[in-house]
């Protein structure tokens, strides 16, 4: 019983991890758009920097107490556990591998002082990173709600399509142009 209460709030502490490191992600985006200048950014820059350690932290303490807990209840081929590791390997596609090179080229405009804060903010504005991050937000509080609700798969499709479709329309409704990228996240 020890167990099960100490992984429950390792995985319970691992899910807030990861909404905070797509906070500080999120603020540390901004944080450059509004950069007037080099040094001003670099902090926000710093910020990013630990949020792949804190995703993989809290990834691995998610799906290790995950699949411990989900054994031991005989829940891990439901339905609903099904469409979370699905969502869950789309969170790790987008935050790793989509979302990697822009990164990249983010560090790499801010160790050239040259480039100045234009190229910087412009980096920053990047929209692969925007909906990356979007994504992310989307399908991890749809794992939530199929956590909580534990829904059949035809509703764990439809919660999973829900945030699909919210991504895409607030990457719309965010779309800026390119004299605004570089003014800020609008």
């Amino acid at each position: 019983m020890i167990r099960s209460l100490v992984l429950l709030f390792t995985h319970v502490v691992g899910v807030l991890a990861l909404f905070v490191g797509l906070g500080l992600e999120w603020i540390g985006l901004d944080g450059i758009q509004r950069s007037t200048t080099r040094a001003e950014a670099l902090p926000w820059l710093r910020l990013i920097a630990i949020v792949p350690r804190l995703f993989g932290t809290a990834l691995a303490a998610i799906v290790v107490s995950g699949f411990y807990l989900g054994a031991r209840v005989g829940v891990l081929g439901n339905d609903w556990m099904r469409a979370s590791y699905g969502a869950l390997l789309l969170m790790a596609i987008v935050s790793g591998p989509v979302s990697r090179s822009p990164m990249r080229a983010l560090k790499r405009v801010a160790d050239v002082p040259a480039d100045g804060t234009v190229a910087l903010r412009a980096a920053a504005a990047n929209p692969i990173l925007r909906l990356s991050l979007r994504i992310r937000i989307a399908f991890g509080l749809a794992i939530v709600f199929l956590m909580i609700a534990k829904p059949a798969a035809r509703e764990s499709l439809l919660v999973l399509a829900l945030a699909s479709m919210v991504t895409i329309a607030t990457s719309l409704a965010r779309r800026t142009t390119p004299s605004t990228a570089v003014q800020g996240y609008r």
